[in-house]
């Protein structure tokens, strides 16, 4: 035991409305809350200059537990990094597989071109053969994207089915998600993924009907709402173990109607621990709608996000994913993992789900039938080695780096040299509240963070 104990470097705090005081530490992912009479004591234990010497008793070794204090000269910043090193290793594998590239939906802020089509026989056979060829794997993260990749139903089933299989004969654990417009994941579509693994859904919903089919139309024209909704009806009937991520894209109009929205989520699925929300502004992507799309600006946006957040907590959703992402490395994109690859329907491998092929950049190498990859590593250097912890750059001094270690999107750090931070560490005093309150509601049994980064 240590002689001397100090704050730890990556704490930080707010208050809820009963004066309780809600403690984070983002390299331990500890969340804490205290009560108001001890509030006095642990703000004056965690002051910068505080010093406390062993042995720690009651409050204080309560804070020790958490990682709030720490032995004196302990090297905090060494510690975030080996951690963000552990992750990637070759003990674990993320595939973001594009079964097909078409889609029948053309949402007004789409940024895909839709030229590839469903994936061939020899790409899914390279696909078994690369996950079969990793002698040393413990966990497979899978998560089917698109175009719409249930138009291809059939290849997730059938890609589906092996990892499922493979998994369960070498005791690898396996969790695997699909983005999809839900359109097509019909009852009977369900009834064949669920049991095969495939039991993490993002779906998006943006708004109230009028609201959502101004944005997120058929590929020939008409409404999509109704379809989705039927499908998601389904679903709540069911006693599958599932969890859904129902996802509003918003914009400075729909915006507007927020509650509105949470009102008929809370009358559709409310009580239902396995659906949660995630709020996300509609961004410029790169598609031909771009110059006319309404977009929030960003302290608009973080307004937004907050206000969503708090009337879909009080309809008694959780936000998705948010323990998770609060964990070390938990804001880290997939497309800086070095184990972690995009799958093009045609075999090519990207790291971005938004750039796609639309920069050389993105594309780091190929998939051969054999399962073998053909890497270009100077590209993949781009993705994986970009971030804000170099020396005089503005997230090695940051509480909430060892969450996102300046990488939670190296596309920005490429295109503008200066990553906007995550929208949860610029309005943490107001999260902070939040998380602690959604801590509170039930947890579903399935919580699955395969598709947690990808826009759509």
């Amino acid at each position: 035991m240590a002689d001397v104990f100090v704050p730890s470097r990556y704490i930080s705090f707010s208050a809820t409305e009963d004066d309780t005081l809600v403690l984070y530490n983002s390299l331990t992912g500890a969340l804490g809350a205290v009560p108001a009479e001890q509030v006095p004591i642990v703000r004056n234990a965690l002051r910068r200059s505080a010093r406390h010497p062993a042995p720690l008793q009651g409050v204080l070794s309560d804070l020790y537990e958490g990682g709030f204090l720490v032995p004196e000269g302990t090297d905090e910043q060494a510690i975030a990094h080996r951690q963000f090193l552990a992750r990637y290793t070759d003990e674990h594998l993320n595939l973001i597989i594009l079964p097909t590239e078409q889609c029948n939906f053309r949402c007004v802020y789409c940024y895909e071109a839709f030229i590839q089509g469903k994936m061939p026989e020899q790409v899914r056979h390279g696909i078994r053969r690369l996950v079969a060829s990793q002698s040393r794997l413990r966990q497979l993260d899978i998560a089917f994207f698109g175009g719409e990749p249930l138009l291809a139903a059939d290849v997730v089933i059938e890609l589906s089915r092996f990892f499922h299989e493979h998994c369960a004969e070498r005791g690898i654990e396996y969790t695997a998600g699909c983005t999809t417009n839900a359109s097509l994941l019909t009852p009977d579509v369900v009834e064949q993924l669920i049991p095969l693994g495939v039991n993490h859904f993002q779906i998006t919903i943006d708004g109230v009907q009028e609201e959502h089919d101004k944005r997120r139309v058929l590929q020939h024209g008409g409404g999509t709402f109704d379809m989705i909704l039927a499908n998601l009806r389904y679903l709540h009937t069911t006693n599958h173990l599932f969890s859904i991520i129902l996802r509003h894209n918003y914009d400075a109009q729909s915006v507007e109607r927020l509650d509105e929205f949470v009102d008929m989520l809370q009358r559709e699925f409310g009580g239902d621990p396995r659906f949660s929300t995630l709020f996300f502004p509609i961004g410029q992507w790169g598609g031909e709608n771009d110059s006319d799309l309404s977009t929030c600006e960003r302290r608009a946006s973080i307004d937004a996000l907050i206000r969503g957040r708090q009337l879909a907590l009080k309809a008694g959703f959780r936000r998705a994913l948010q323990f998770d992402r609060f964990q070390p490395n938990g804001y880290v994109c997939y497309a800086a993992n070095p184990r972690s690859f995009v799958i093009g329907s045609d075999g090519r491998l990207y790291k971005c789900t938004v750039e796609l092929d639309y920069h050389d950049r993105n594309i780091v190498g190929r998939l051969n039938e054999d399962g073998t990859m053909e890497l270009d590593w100077r590209k993949m250097a781009l993705w994986c080695e970009t971030n804000g912890l170099d020396e005089g750059k503005k997230c090695s001094s940051c509480f909430f780096s060892p969450s996102c270690h300046g990488a939670c999107c190296p596309k920005e750090w490429m295109d503008s040299h200066e990553c906007q931070c995550p929208q949860e560490k610029v309005a943490i005093r107001q999260v902070l509240p939040l998380i602690f309150k959604e801590s509170q509601l039930p947890q579903p049994t399935a919580m699955l963070d395969s598709m947690s980064h990808c826009v759509k």
